[in-house]
């Protein structure tokens, strides 16, 4: 596996090359910018978070990134990017996972300690959660529960960036757009985000 930070800074030639394919339509560039230890130590004591060595690290090193998208066509529409929270946002919407939303499940279910436990690294439902027991999950309150779909944060990434970066709706739409600008060591058959979403939607 690829050290995280040689996937995001892979990440980010993408978004850039991909914004400009003819076809796709682009916002400005957005940025997580980097964390300190300091704050991030901050956050793990105030919420009582478990932080793996690699979700450090991806708040450590930022992210620039872009949301794109294709029209809808005859195959469909298609969305890529998330919106990757900031620390000072994460903090922020804590208390409402684990205070308002979580109470909604019952005691014992998986999706109740998800929300106590878990590290919400995306804002928009379905977001990208990390899940202490099983990885990277995509969770929203209005879906089932589906399994993790990598072991690691950095897995998920190396995935994701194979798929264009793809975020919801036609993958079958995005793919061919991007596929001459993606690393090309994961085929689409093997791909663990392109399977968990084609699965599940």
């Amino acid at each position: 596996m690829a050290a995280i930070e040689k996937t995001l800074s892979a990440i980010e030639r993408f978004f850039e090359r991909a914004a400009k394919v003819a076809g796709i339509e682009t916002t400005a560039s957005e940025q997580l910018k980097p964390s300190s230890d300091s704050k991030i130590d901050a956050l793990a004591r105030k919420f009582d978070l478990a932080i793996p060595d690699e979700v450090r690290r991806f708040w450590k090193r930022g992210l620039k990134y872009r949301h794109l998208s294709v029209k809808e066509g005859t195959d469909g529409f298609a969305t890529a990017g998330f919106d990757w929270y900031t620390l000072q946002y994460l903090a922020r919407d804590l208390p409402m996972y684990r205070g308002k939303i979580a109470p909604i499940y019952p005691a014992d279910s998986d999706q109740r300690r998800l929300l106590e436990k878990g590290i919400p690294l995306s804002y928009s439902e379905p977001q990208i959660v990390w899940d202490p027991s099983v990885g990277i999950r995509h969770f929203s309150t209005h879906n089932d529960l589906e399994p993790a779909v990598t072991r690691t944060l950095g897995e998920f990434l190396e995935h994701w960036l194979e798929a264009g970066c793809f975020t919801s709706h036609e993958i079958k739409r995005w793919l061919p757009k991007v596929k001459h600008l993606v690393p090309g060591r994961i085929p689409p058959g093997k791909n663990l985000w392109i399977k968990y979403y084609k699965k599940v939607f």
